[in-house]
């Protein structure tokens, strides 16, 4: 009986352990910078940054085609960016957890998906070689799927069939096996004409098949006042870990162990000294929503303006 209680206990121990590391690894506090935002950046722009409490950063390039839709273009154009960015993080705070962006792919160009899965990975693999060994183990946290969608019809009893979805369950493999490191998707909840379709496109690649380790849903509620019921549905997404529809319905079971998260949206209308009060009252709803899963549930920031007033007038207090 004493030798059955104490598995007991082990088992238990073992499973809050197991929890409280969940929980540690979702606990992500991270802001957007997209490539413009990165050529513009000052040293007291990388030094706020670093001295924010932001944890991680996520580098967003531009689309495939403005670095040729190659490996060799990837290299000779992306690749410098990503390098001084990593650099400038790192210098500045060694415990920096940065995502690296693929080239974008969008409604624009993704046919070029089903052709993109060896230049990609070659292009991880150069930045592998030339980020410091050190830096690539305790700062490169992971890779960014620099895709907002699903693009493209989807066969829903054959979701590999699409060239995007399949690009991304490729490029995990790799991201998981050869690179050791995690995989990040931020795409948008759904709104337009297809809203529904657009939803149930990502419920599909998150809840079926552990492609992503963290899934963070952009709302779009901030940019588009008409779709209230976006706020509501991403919330249902976090708070039942499923990618659910604006009246919290999950649109297929669950089997995965993608983490859901939240992405706080902010303009320059509200980045001191601009306080503009519709944009503020849509970006407080925000936090009304989301800040019950701080610490718990992956939250990343998309902003605009400048910088180190994003930081310290908005993001900040929200993360502190």
């Amino acid at each position: 009986m004493k030798k059955i209680i104490l598995l007991s206990l082990i088992s238990v121990l073992f499973a809050n352990c197991s929890l409280f590391a969940d929980q540690e690894k979702a606990n992500i506090k991270g802001i957007c910078i997209f490539e413009g935002q990165i050529k513009l950046y000052t040293n007291a722009d990388w030094q706020a940054l670093a001295d924010s409490h932001v944890t991680d950063f996520v580098i967003i390039p531009k689309e495939a085609g403005k670095y040729g839709n190659s490996a060799e273009g990837y290299k000779a154009n992306l690749s410098p960016l990503i390098l001084n960015t990593v650099n400038q993080l790192v210098s500045r705070r060694s415990t920096a957890k940065i995502w690296i962006g693929t080239p974008g792919i969008s409604s624009k160009n993704f046919e070029i998906a089903p052709s993109s899965l060896a230049p990609f990975v070659e292009f991880i693999s150069n930045l592998r070689n030339q980020i410091e060994a050190k830096v690539w183990k305790n700062n490169i946290r992971g890779i960014y799927m620099n895709q907002e969608s699903v693009y493209g019809s989807v066969d829903y009893n054959d979701i590999m069939a699409n060239g995007t979805i399949k690009l991304m369950n490729d490029l995990s493999s790799e991201v998981h096996k050869k690179f050791k490191k995690e995989f990040l998707w931020i795409p948008y909840y759904g709104y337009g004409s297809y809203s529904d379709e657009i939803i149930k496109k990502i419920g599909y690649v998150t809840n079926q098949k552990t492609i992503f380790d963290y899934v963070v849903i952009q709302p779009h509620y901030y940019f588009d006042k008409n779709v209230p019921q976006n706020l509501t549905g991403v919330h249902y997404c976090v708070s039942k870990q499923s990618i659910c529809s604006t009246k919290g319905e999950i649109v297929i079971p669950k089997k995965s162990k993608t983490q859901v998260g939240a992405e706080m949206e902010l303009s320059g209308k509200i980045v001191p000294p601009n306080n503009t009060p519709e944009s503020l009252k849509l970006y407080n709803e925000y936090v009304a929503s989301f800040t019950e899963f701080k610490g718990k549930s992956p939250i990343i920031f998309y902003y605009d303006g400048n910088v180190q007033n994003a930081l310290s007038g908005r993001i900040n207090p929200f993360f502190q």
